[in-house]
């Protein structure tokens, strides 16, 4: 049986999870934890989580992962057999993480532990996300997913994206990025409602304190 492991803060791990779920694709959860333990880079080079063991050995990085469990679990697609909306969905999705999500991770450290950010990251940091929600107002109209009727692979990405997105920019700025973008709110409530992000959102509100007092540790 496939296993998945990492943990419920993560919002890659339940990126991919939630694909998972909604294909109905059996599989073991491994509690695991980021970090460069040697036991652990035999099956994630880079030691990040997700990572998953096949019947082939074991994957890393989230969006290969995806793709794999597009490839081998067809049943419920969600990228579309047309090459030319299966790569914009691809574009969407590579718009969410390295415009919202990577540069919303530079705000953790105060976010999450304490530790002033600089006041030049945050002009970036901002700067990035509000150009992010410009690409995302010309590449998709909520109808009511990303791309019409049918769910892609584009909404769930986007969807975890923006969870580590509006918490950093909500704590720092005070500013709701949902707004930014004409339809957004209405999706992200959509995507909020669905049984799947129910149990993924409980499981990680659930191991968010441990997860904050880990990190503080550290810092």
């Amino acid at each position: 049986m496939l296993k998945l492991y990492g943990f419920a803060v993560s919002n890659y791990f339940n990126m991919v999870k939630h694909v998972l779920l909604y294909k109905g694709v059996e599989f073991d959860e491994v509690l695991t934890f980021p970090g460069m333990d040697p036991a652990y880079n035999s099956k994630s080079p880079m030691g990040k989580v997700p990572c998953i063991e096949t019947e082939h050995g074991y994957l890393a990085e989230s969006s290969v992962i995806l793709n794999y469990i597009e490839a081998a679990y067809p049943a419920r697609p969600l990228l579309p057999a047309d090459e030319w909306q299966r790569a914009k969905v691809c574009e969407l999705m590579k718009v969410a993480e390295l415009y919202f999500e990577l540069p919303a991770r530079r705000l953790f450290p105060e976010v999450l532990a304490g530790k002033a950010v600089s006041a030049e990251i945050k002009a970036e940091v901002r700067e990035t996300i509000e150009k992010g929600g410009v690409a995302l107002s010309l590449l998709a109209k909520p109808a009511p997913y990303m791309f019409g009727e049918a769910m892609t692979m584009a909404d769930v990405a986007l969807r975890y994206c923006l969870v580590t997105c509006k918490l950093a920019t909500q704590a720092i700025y005070q500013w709701d990025v949902v707004a930014e973008v004409p339809g957004l709110r209405a999706w992200d409530e959509m995507m909020a409602s669905a049984d799947i992000s129910k149990q993924l959102d409980k499981a990680m509100q659930e191991g968010m304190a441990a997860f904050l007092e880990a990190i503080k540790a550290k810092a």
